[in-house]
């Protein structure tokens, strides 16, 4: 069963609505393709002003309605690792936390359709599926004290070129901040866990209908 605990999800669910509401699939030239890289993941912490990053793998597809446009829709679909290292009363601390992302991102294209840049903005959902730490040598799970879902908000940039006829390489950059606490309880004296995460990705877009 999903829980909610720390902040107003239903607000988040309806504005996550809202930005698939103006798609009309059928009207939208479409691509598709895989993504890949890295998801350099970092957290806002309570009680811990000095946090560490956690490297982690950021793998899934992507899907762009409008694509022929200047302007278009990304929605995206990844796995994403991500997480924290701490030093607490000077032992090495770490929270990693693994999700289902799903992106709903705004994009605007400048330039020639087979070499254009690109910027795009938007919400994310996440979908919890595992929550581990340790304290020196001592490992543990705590998802039970996580929340099933979380949200956050991604801009970014990049570039696009075009290999062949219908297919694009892309390459882009993008920051995402946590809204929502990653805790629905607390982690001993840790009561609030916000993503602060900056993902590299490269990818190929095949464009299905023009």
């Amino acid at each position: 069963m999903i829980r909610f605990h720390n902040a107003p999800i239903a607000r988040y669910v309806m504005l996550f609505g809202l930005a698939l509401a103006p798609v009309t699939v059928s009207a939208l030239s479409f691509g598709v393709g895989p993504i890949g890289g890295m998801n350099f993941g970092n957290a806002d912490v309570s009680n811990h002003s000095k946090t560490d990053g956690r490297q982690g793998l950021a793998l899934g597809i992507r899907s762009e309605f409008g694509v022929t446009s200047p302007y278009s829709l990304l929605v995206e679909g990844m796995y994403v690792q991500k997480g924290a290292r701490f030093d607490v009363l000077g032992v090495t601390t770490r929270g990693d936390f693994d999700y289902v992302e799903i992106p709903v991102l705004l994009k605007a294209k400048f330039g020639a359709m087979k070499a254009h840049a690109y910027v795009f903005a938007g919400p994310s959902m996440g979908i919890n599926t595992n929550a581990k730490g340790s304290f020196g040598s001592a490992s543990s799970t705590f998802k039970d004290e996580s929340e099933s879902l979380v949200f956050s908000g991604d801009i970014g940039g990049g570039g696009a070129f075009q290999v062949t006829q219908y297919v694009y390489l892309t390459g882009d950059v993008r920051y995402s901040y946590g809204f929502t606490n990653a805790l629905s309880d607390n982690v001993g004296d840790i009561d609030e866990w916000k993503s602060r995460d900056i993902r590299a990705m490269l990818g190929l877009l095949f464009h299905l209908t023009q």
